[in-house]
């Protein structure tokens, strides 16, 4: 199985870490991942929709696409499949390559996981989302940090080879 799929699999899990948000159905060495993230998003007339993705990864995973299923009570059969189609085209932009997300993340503890841990609810903002260049480090893990000076955060892009994102993205949510 791949260790890219398993820390995909990682991320995703601290990101949708609400109650239901994302489940683990199977991990298998010979059938790769099956997991279900559930997320409301706003519809355009500002009503909540419940969105339910079921995806499956292929031991060769990000080799291969993953398989991905969507249903939703509040939408038609084309509109998932509609949103469906929309996930596969990101997922071929990035086939067998590594994707970098560089997030703004705030965070609340709002709930508890079913540990009866407290459980960060994540509202995140995508900064950026492009290629790994060869000088740009590659996270192993996913990591919450918090930062209470701004040079603190800089150093961390400086470190990881991506101070042009922080200098192109960064200021301008600050003013």
């Amino acid at each position: 199985m791949s260790e890219l799929a398993l820390e995909e699999l990682s991320a995703l899990a601290a990101i949708y870490c609400e109650p239901d948000g994302c489940e683990v159905l199977a991990v298998s060495e010979t059938h790769g991942i099956t997991f279900r993230i559930q997320i409301r998003v706003k519809e355009l007339l500002d009503t909540d929709v419940l969105l339910k993705l079921l995806f499956h990864l292929p031991v060769n995973y990000p080799s291969t696409l993953p398989d991905i299923s969507v249903s939703s009570d509040q939408l038609t059969r084309a509109q998932c499949t509609d949103v469906k189609d929309k996930l596969l085209e990101q997922a071929k932009k990035h086939l067998s390559e590594p994707m970098e997300y560089l997030i703004l993340q705030k965070t609340s503890k709002v709930d508890v996981d079913s540990s009866g841990k407290k459980c960060k609810e994540k509202m995140i903002s995508v900064l950026c989302e492009t290629k790994v260049q060869a000088q740009q480090k590659r996270f192993q893990t996913f990591e919450v940090k918090e930062y209470s000076r701004l040079d603190e955060l800089q150093k961390e892009f400086e470190a990881a080879g991506l101070i042009t994102l922080f200098s192109e993205f960064v200021p301008p949510l600050l003013k």
